[in-house]
């Protein structure tokens, strides 16, 4: 692989932070990489995050006073403003689920009722915290259908992680979220504003990569939209940085339209059977 102007990522190690761990299990969440992240982030006015996910890096930013967070999840979009307006009444019907509904037919009950989209804006809210801390892995996957679409995890006493949504809710009163696209949030950057991008990453070569966070995936075309999109926000004045795979054709992409890259140990695995998985590099890019 031929990494050109890719930086080694062996700079001094400050002394570790204590960071704030997110309440929700998210695939591809860089909590994990929070140390090495804060050392390429910038300060600006607002943080924008187009690919929210399980909000560690917003969760733990003393960079930036407001946030625009967005993610073309809607369910994870309207827990989060739900915890924003009224975390008491998710909390409440959370937990009702977390105390007493631990089988699999209860998963698959509700499941159901959330696939049937029978559920009010705070129920719905509940719903999808529960299902995320009782399916396999919390993996939260959708089908062509935009269902829902994992199985039990048959876990004994999933955590309820009420300490870490209070901290959440702590901070939402400086955070607009938005159930967008990349292209809408990143046309929203300018002068002071830091746009992290955490996108599906590039499948390795050899590998198969998980990029079905929402339905229909996130191809290489989105790849390429991505890094226009981001170039724009430059030319407005926005600080970019992105976070991706060291898949040789993302290394390429980046290089062309001029990224500085810097490679730090990912503690994500890149094969899903226990027995083969090894730690992969991950690629962080600035402009």
């Amino acid at each position: 692989m031929r990494y050109g102007s890719v930086c080694s990522g062996v700079e001094p190690t400050a002394v570790p932070r204590a960071f704030q761990r997110p309440f929700l299990k998210w695939a591809g969440g860089k909590f994990s990489l929070l140390n090495d992240l804060d050392k390429y982030i910038p300060a600006g006015l607002r943080l924008i995050e187009p690919f929210v996910g399980g909000g560690s890096i917003f969760l733990n930013s003393d960079k930036h006073a407001n946030f625009l967070l967005a993610d073309v999840n809607a369910d994870l979009v309207n827990l989060y403003q739900m915890l924003a307006v009224a975390p008491a009444a998710v909390i409440k019907s959370a937990k009702f689920m977390f105390d007493r509904m631990n089988t699999a037919e209860d998963f698959d009950a509700i499941k159901a009722e959330f696939n049937a989209q029978s559920l009010d804006a705070v129920e719905r809210a509940a719903a999808f915290l529960y299902l995320n801390r009782h399916c396999f892995n919390g993996l939260m996957r959708y089908n062509l259908k935009n269902q829902f679409n994992v199985g039990f995890g048959k876990y004994p006493s999933p955590y309820f992680p009420e300490e870490e949504i209070t901290a959440f809710a702590g901070m939402s009163h400086n955070c607009v979220f938005m159930n967008a696209g990349f292209r809408r949030t990143i046309a929203l950057a300018g002068e002071g504003d830091v746009v992290y991008c955490d996108p599906p990453y590039e499948p390795l070569p050899g590998t198969n990569g998980f990029t079905s966070y929402a339905a229909g995936g996130f191809n290489w075309e989105e790849q390429v939209a991505l890094v226009e999109c981001c170039v724009a926000a430059r030319q407005r004045g926005a600080k970019i940085v992105i976070s991706n795979s060291t898949a040789p054709r993302i290394i390429e992409l980046y290089e062309q339209y001029g990224f500085e890259l810097h490679l730090v140990t990912g503690r994500r695995s890149i094969s899903s059977k226990g027995s083969t998985r090894e730690s992969a590099k991950d690629l962080i890019a600035t402009l």
